[in-house]
């Protein structure tokens, strides 16, 4: 009776490990965020412009365009 009940067993045992090796998954990304459509192409990580640069003003080798540059520099002299 023993070798039955160790069989049962382990037969459960072996039940459990398929079962859950078989719903493992890679996990994904369940909510990507869509890129920003006035970002430019390469850059990974926007930083708001500094003090000194938006004294100096916008011009086209800067990493934001015209406008996302006027809007940064606009809301830091507003929050002073």
């Amino acid at each position: 009776m023993n070798s039955k009940r160790t069989s049962v067993a382990l037969a459960a045992a072996v039940m459990a490990c398929a079962t859950a090796g078989l719903a493992q998954t890679t996990p994904g990304p369940t909510n990507p965020t869509p890129p920003n459509p006035q970002a430019k192409p390469g850059a990974t990580m926007v930083v708001n412009p500094t003090e000194d640069e938006c004294q100096q003003g916008w011009n086209a080798t800067l990493k934001w365009t015209k406008e996302q540059f006027e809007q940064f520099c606009g809301q830091m002299k507003a929050s002073k």
